[in-house]
């Protein structure tokens, strides 16, 4: 970073608040997307506590009673939030980390998708105890979240491409 507040790779130059800007928006965007695909392909089976609401009742959130209704169906906005707040914070890593980091974005970002969303499935929930031991998951769920994270994370990539191009032609 310099002394201006903004950070330097090559011949781009971006400010710390573009980054973030692109970072947030790229991170809601992809939420949303993520959602999509649960939608076509669910992760777990239909019992089964959705890590975000494990996570909020851990804290010590009625995760269940974070809900309203759209088009007469019950939907639940802890566990979105939580979901769209941990897309929003690894768009953001991501969007900083490619700018140091260019390497990061080889493949569109799918490998650095991949090791976060995996890393957090595999590894961070079952140690919280809010996601099943990776044994334990059904080959539909790997399908699930491998096909869903790399849709997530090339999302994120072409709105951070994008947000950032046009940051740069004003």
């Amino acid at each position: 970073m310099t002394g201006d507040g903004t950070i330097r790779r090559g011949q781009l130059r971006h400010s710390l608040n573009q980054l973030i800007g692109a970072g947030v928006a790229a991170g809601v965007v992809s939420a949303l997307v993520k959602s999509g695909v649960e939608t076509l392909l669910p992760p777990r089976l239909p019992d089964a506590v959705p890590p975000p609401i494990g996570l909020l009742e851990l804290f010590g959130f009625n995760a269940t009673g974070m809900t309203y209704q759209f088009s007469e169906q019950v939907v639940n906005w802890g566990g979105n939030g939580v979901h769209i707040l941990f897309s929003v914070v690894i768009a953001v890593a991501y969007c900083l980390l490619v700018q140091a980091k260019p390497i990061l974005r080889t493949g569109q970002g799918i490998p650095f998708g991949l090791a976060m969303g995996l890393g957090a499935h595999i590894i961070v929930l079952p140690i919280i105890g809010v996601g099943p031991m990776f044994w334990t998951i059904p080959l539909e769920g790997y399908v699930s979240e491998i096909v869903g994270t790399i849709i997530w994370i090339w999302t994120i990539e072409c709105v951070r491409r994008a947000l950032l191009a046009d940051a740069r032609s004003n």
